[in-house]
């Protein structure tokens, strides 16, 4: 419980999490004990794709004929996918805004006299992130030298994963009225204004939200259930 709660999203060049590069990572942190976002904690950055990191000159929208994914974001931007890619080519290099969120999560160890480790560092938490966003961290993580003795990322506590969307369906799985599991398909359920969905600072911000009404749902109702010895006059 001192661990703190970071909510963070990439949004990315593509759909494969194994192939794809980040254009955009934001992240909040939630205090664990008052369920509440910590104040001053926004981050966000924006990263050049691996794919233009050659010399300008070398570089056209061709190098994305292989997908949509321009087309995608200037739909979603309200732009032309002509400014999306003049946009991501003017972005700092990855390996500089990876460096930046490296050092956000280093202010916000759990410590307590101790020394920092990555049993102190921030559980890790987002809509999607066990298929998506932790594979990309990962990746990352290996390219730039952040794993521990399973050569996995040692940036996040490294047992626990928060995602919302297995927490959407424990309690929503049955709910008829819900189109779906996507974070969209959620905020339209729930009542979330969907203006600038799928900018990475708007998603954590929704679903930091999210997450502490559900985080409190439980405290709540933990109380007033009896866990211990439940078992024991089973048939």
């Amino acid at each position: 419980m001192n661990n703190k709660i970071c909510v963070f999203d990439f949004e990315t060049d593509g759909s494969n999490p194994l192939a794809c590069s980040p254009v955009q990572l934001a992240a909040l942190m939630i205090d664990p004990k008052k369920l509440e976002i910590i104040e001053g904690s926004e981050f966000n950055v924006y990263l050049k794709p691996e794919r233009l990191e050659k010399p300008a000159k070398d570089l056209s929208m061709s190098v994305y004929a292989d997908s949509d994914i321009l087309d995608w974001h200037g739909k979603v931007k309200g732009v032309d996918a002509s400014e999306i890619f003049q946009s991501w080519m003017q972005y700092p290099d990855q390996k500089h805004s990876w460096q930046q969120f490296l050092a956000y999560l280093d202010k916000y160890h759990a410590i307590a006299g101790k020394s920092k480790s990555q049993f102190s560092a921030p559980l890790a938490a987002g809509y999607n992130i066990i298929r998506f966003d932790m594979k990309i961290t990962d990746r990352l993580s290996v390219k730039y030298g952040q794993t521990n003795k399973e050569n996995q990322t040692n940036i996040f506590h490294p047992r626990d994963r928060i995602d919302i969307m297995n927490i959407a369906w424990l309690w929503l799985s049955n709910v008829s009225e819900l189109k779906s599991l996507s974070l969209d398909s959620l905020r339209s359920y729930l009542g979330i204004n969907k203006d600038n969905a799928h900018d990475a600072m708007k998603d954590v911000r929704d679903c930091a939200d999210i997450l502490i009404r559900f985080l409190r749902l439980h405290k709540n109702l933990s109380a007033k259930i009896q866990f211990k010895g439940s078992f024991e006059n089973s048939i």
